[in-house]
């Protein structure tokens, strides 16, 4: 509870009026000269600040710019390659047909033989019951009927 009380000690009270006004009459001036260079200061850093980020725009840009630029030069380029890609496909593809073509020849010609043999042979009604052009004609009469009367 002793805390509460006042000071019983006469070497702790506070200075003077006249003291007091004299150290602020001694701080003012440097007091003054610190807010001006702190206004400065700040004028300074603002200053800079907005340089930085009008330069970190103008950066921004031109990287924007150019990544663009670069976007383009890669597109031209594989499309250059696809298309390169596209040509040399196809003529293998067709190299790859023309072989496969003239490796099966001895076997269609075979297999055209023992058509016609079975054309000629025995398979003969066979073959023109169903390869007969007659059963166009016939199909488009039936279909014919079936549609104006059906």
């Amino acid at each position: 509870m002793a805390v509460l009380t006042t000071s019983s000690n006469p070497t702790a009270r506070l200075a003077t009026t006249q003291q007091t006004k004299s150290i602020v009459t001694l701080i003012s001036p440097a007091l003054t000269n610190s807010l001006y260079f702190a206004a400065i200061a700040q004028r300074l850093l603002s200053t800079t600040t907005l340089f930085l980020i009008f330069r970190a725009y103008l950066v921004s840009l031109f990287l924007l710019q150019q990544s663009y630029h670069a976007s383009q030069i890669l597109l031209i380029r594989s499309l250059y390659a696809a298309s390169i890609a596209y040509k040399n496909t196809y003529w293998a593809s067709n190299q790859g047909r023309k072989f496969l073509w003239k490796s099966t020849e001895s076997m269609r010609k075979r297999l055209f033989m023992e058509f016609i043999i079975f054309a000629l042979g025995g398979g003969n009604q066979f073959i023109l019951a169903v390869l007969w052009p007659g059963w166009i004609v016939i199909g488009g009469g039936i279909w014919g009927i079936r549609r104006f009367c059906g």
